[in-house]
């Protein structure tokens, strides 16, 4: 039975990974801030502290493979500077930590699997479509995933396989966006924000689980993934959706984006814009999406 570390295991796409890796036969170490009573024999937790710059090293014990999924939620709180600094920090102080241990007490990893995002290509409304040879954006959530690549790029060095998947919008009733909207679209509420044409790179949690399983699976995988659904839908489409899967429909505009600017301020943009991304590359590795259409998702 091989042994996965993941780091970040106890949020949304932790939990519904590690209930699907166990599923698959593997059995799971997490790192976590609280480390609670193991659950069952094949999940076990381990204690790290970022700030501290300490990870429990019994969690390495027969691992060959580590999954990064840190990072403070970016759409949680207002971007004030403190904010800023917080989102860059819990990304790249934990992937550095990582990779510390790792090249210090030479354990045995083959495969580290991270996490990036589409705000990769900058926060814009274009009808181009990116692929992962396209140009970093220039806006704040760019650099974030620029320097949180180039923090998960260094296991290269030490001859660790390194995969990033830049994923879209996860979709999933357990969390996130669904989760979040929900409530307001049972009500029959238009979630829609702004002129809607923003285009909204999606990918279904049961897919995007699947998407891990095949990484490991299918090991001469390395490099750069976007990790979004074929469809490519904008917020209008979404919304519509979304109170149809209710039995809803809703007659009400879109909140106004002077009124999200308010509200949010800077991080305005991550809500405002949104571009067509590819995943051409993703599928012609064999991937195959199950919940490829937000109707099916959703």
């Amino acid at each position: 039975m091989k042994k996965i570390l993941i780091a970040g295991g106890t949020g949304f796409v932790g939990k519904q990974l590690i209930d699907f890796l166990v599923g698959k036969g593997y059995s799971i170490h997490v790192l976590t801030r609280k480390p609670s009573a193991n659950l069952t024999e094949n999940i076990c937790f381990f204690l790290w502290d970022i700030e501290r710059q300490y990870i429990d090293k019994k969690a390495f014990e027969g691992v060959e493979i580590l999954i990064n999924l840190t990072g403070a939620n970016i759409g949680e709180k207002r971007w004030t500077e403190q904010r800023k600094k917080e989102i860059i920090d819990s990304r790249i102080k934990s992937i550095n930590l990582l990779y510390q241990y790792i090249s210090e007490n030479k354990f045995n990893i083959s495969t580290f699997i991270s996490s990036s995002a589409v705000g990769f290509y900058g926060a814009v409304t274009t009808d181009k479509t990116f692929a992962e040879t396209s140009e970093n954006g220039n806006d704040f959530l760019a650099s974030v995933c620029q320097k949180w690549e180039n923090a998960a790029l260094k296991f290269n060095d030490l001859g660790v396989r390194t995969v990033i998947l830049r994923k879209g919008v996860i979709l999933g009733k357990e969390g996130g966006t669904v989760k979040k909207l929900s409530p307001l679209a049972k009500l029959g509420i238009n979630v829609s924000l702004g002129s809607g044409k923003q285009y909204l790179p999606w990918i279904d949690i049961r897919d995007l689980v699947r998407l891990y399983d095949f990484i490991l699976s299918n090991t001469q995988l390395k490099g750069i993934f976007n990790a979004v659904a074929t469809e490519q839908i904008t917020m209008n489409d979404f919304s519509k959706v979304l109170l149809k899967s209710f039995g809803k429909k809703s007659f009400l505009p879109n909140a106004p984006a002077f009124v999200i600017r308010l509200l949010f301020g800077e991080m305005t943009v991550m809500l405002l814009e949104g571009s067509k991304i590819s995943n051409e590359k993703i599928k012609n590795a064999g991937f195959y999406f199950e919940f490829d259409t937000i109707e099916k998702s959703l």
